[in-house]
């Protein structure tokens, strides 16, 4: 059995619980820059929730873990397991945080470049959008790119790394385009 008091020494020690927390990490630091685009993008202020609330359910398991160090763990205690699972569970959080994030952006950007691009007179897009057939044939494509991601995603699936991926690819793709439009 691990003790609960070496928990930082069985967090830097374990191939798999230290692979865990990168994950979390990487996929934590991602779902954050995009929420934070996704707030700036939504000029009207509008804020998602989902996001936020997936990030402190995350949270919750690994306070969960860091808690259980001041507990008197049973000396027949799987806590090795107990940590893992816990990490388990905050990386699925924020795999959904990442998922919603992602969606609401890539609609957010989607709508907005929409906008823009229809408030600009008919007869003038062609000059004033960089490639326009191919700015509103991506537009059109996005929501098939998009769902194929979407449907892609599971948190049991070995891809779930492509998967992301794939979605930020998506996402890179767009705001390249909303930068453009933008600096009409």
């Amino acid at each position: 059995m691990e003790s609960t008091s070496d928990i930082f020494t069985l967090l830097q020690t374990s191939d798999e619980l230290k692979e865990l927390w990168k994950r979390i990490y990487l996929i934590h630091q991602k779902t954050k820059n995009y929420l934070l685009t996704a707030e700036e993008v939504s000029e009207d202020g509008v804020a998602l929730i989902q996001p936020l609330k997936e990030h402190r359910d995350a949270y919750d398991h690994v306070i969960r873990i860091f808690a259980s160090t001041g507990r008197n763990v049973p000396a027949d205690y799987d806590y090795y397991s107990y940590v893992k699972g816990n990490l388990e569970k905050a990386y699925g959080h924020e795999y959904r945080a990442f998922f919603d994030t992602a969606d609401w952006l890539s609609f957010s950007l989607r709508k907005n470049l929409r906008q823009r691009i229809q408030s600009i007179p008919f007869e003038k897009r062609e000059a004033l959008v960089p490639d326009y057939a191919g700015t509103v044939a991506l537009l059109n494509q996005y929501p098939f790119e998009v769902s194929k991601a979407r449907n892609e995603k599971d948190i049991v699936n070995k891809g779930t790394d492509d998967t992301i991926e794939r979605y930020e690819e998506i996402l890179t793709q767009l705001i390249s385009l909303y930068q453009n439009v933008r600096a009409i």
